[in-house]
């Protein structure tokens, strides 16, 4: 299967900034409080964001006293958003426009960095080095995901709809047949072991329902990257497809099995 190049798939996620925001689902709060217990997050942690978008993770943060900080998102369309989630607190919060391996950052500045369901768009050859280049010793890095699938049940619409996408190019999270990224547990550990800079201090799996009409669920293809990238027409038919078999094969309402994962590994 042809596969979404990472630089390619950085730039695929502005294309309806209040679509987006009004369809993505939250992160448990248990991600954060797990953050919170192992002493990763807490109030006045220096923080780091890679890749915000529409500020899922970041409303969690900024709740829960990280300050100052960075988020580092390459589209401009998100900026207004995210800095609205600061506004009325005592959060330092800054924005820079770049992809995370242009920003300029300072070095060894960090107790905390953040990648919320876009780690697996970063450079694979150089994000663990650059992650822990920008931690203080003893400073942790967590990676959560909502994933759109289940390791115990299959997604009927996704079973509906697989003559849709099949002939889709797959992001590096992994396409329908695939084992997700988020949800390879001995390959993520593998990856952060390596280089001997960090050693693992929790992991976290929790198995939930989220439950779309047919509206909200084109709203969520919208901003899946093999069909973001499509030409707007053909992008544009396919979700209308999407909705039509949500609405005549599954009665307009789609639930889909979620999975969210959190990984925390501490800088030695």
């Amino acid at each position: 299967m042809r596969r979404i190049d990472e630089s390619e798939g950085r730039g695929l996620f502005g294309l309806n900034p209040a679509g987006y925001d009004a369809v993505r689902p939250p992160y448990p709060a248990a991600s954060f409080s797990l953050l919170e217990d192992q002493g990763a997050l807490f109030p006045g942690a220096s923080t780091l964001e890679i890749g915000p978008g529409n500020g899922l993770a970041t409303r969690a943060l900024v709740a829960r006293g990280a300050s100052p900080l960075t988020v580092v998102e390459p589209q401009l369309a998100f900026e207004g958003l995210l800095r609205s989630l600061a506004d009325g607190s005592r959060c330092d919060f800054r924005f820079v426009q770049a992809a995370f391996e242009d920003a300029t950052l300072p070095s060894a500045s960090f107790d905390l960095v953040v990648a919320a369901t876009m780690y697996h768009w970063l450079d694979p050859e150089t994000r663990v080095e650059r992650i822990a280049e920008l931690l203080r010793p003893g400073g942790h890095v967590a990676l959560l995901w909502n994933v759109f699938r289940s390791r115990h049940r299959p997604n009927p619409i996704d079973e509906a709809t697989r003559h849709l996408v099949a002939h889709l190019a797959a992001s590096p999270a992994g396409g329908q047949d695939a084992v997700p990224f988020p949800l390879d547990r001995e390959q993520r550990e593998a990856e952060f072991r390596r280089g001997g800079c960090f050693e693992p201090r929790a992991y976290l799996e929790l198995q939930w329902t989220l439950r779309l009409d047919s509206t909200g669920l084109g709203l969520l293809y919208e901003g899946f990257s093999p069909i973001a990238r499509l030409p707007e027409a053909e992008r544009r038919s396919l979700i209308d497809q999407v909705r039509a078999v949500a609405d005549q094969e599954l009665g307009g309402i789609v639930d889909l099995y979620m999975t969210s994962v959190t990984y925390l590994w501490k800088r030695r």
